[in-house]
């Protein structure tokens, strides 16, 4: 029985890994796209375009208060990372 959960727990923290790098290639896209709407501006084409626009939407609908808090946590979860990483 234990020889199963760990097998099962093994492909569960595969299967997590695979999830988490895939987030991340998409997160890349989606920075590269509004990186390039910024850089050529209306000219980009179509994906920076709607990239920036989804980005607009997003903040918009966060408002000022809700994007300082963003900010703020991802600025904690660096800084802690750093001082984890430095004990």
């Amino acid at each position: 029985m234990e020889n199963i959960l760990k097998k099962y727990s093994a492909q569960v923290t595969s299967l997590s890994k695979f999830i988490w790098k895939l987030s991340e290639l998409g997160l890349a896209i989606a920075i590269a796209g509004l990186v390039l709407f910024l850089l050529l501006g209306d000219n980009s084409g179509a994906f920076p375009i709607s990239v920036a626009a989804n980005f607009t939407e997003i903040a918009n609908s966060l408002g000022p208060k809700g994007i300082s808090a963003i900010l703020a946590a991802a600025v904690f979860i660096l800084v802690s990372k750093r001082l984890i990483d430095k004990k």
